[in-house]
């Protein structure tokens, strides 16, 4: 017994195209955003990520992120 009427042909699997998600990342796109940042904020910025992932003292995430931004507020 056939599940496809008499007119449809049967496909195969692969003669259909599989819409699948890139698996490949686009790296140069985060490879631009970074460019422009040296290591020491980079650094700063993955100290304040981690802690606040890990539930850090949030006086100490505020004072880190003043330092990222480079604390120009008074100027």
């Amino acid at each position: 017994m056939s599940v496809y009427n008499c007119g449809e042909e049967k496909k195969s699997v692969c003669d259909t195209p599989i819409k699948a998600k890139n698996q490949m990342t686009n790296y140069s796109s985060v490879k631009n955003l970074l460019a422009g940042i040296d290591r020491d904020t980079l650094l700063v910025a993955a100290v304040m990520l981690l802690m606040l992932k890990n539930g850090g003292d949030i006086r100490l995430i505020l004072a880190l992120g003043y330092i990222i931004i480079g604390g120009d507020f008074g100027k």
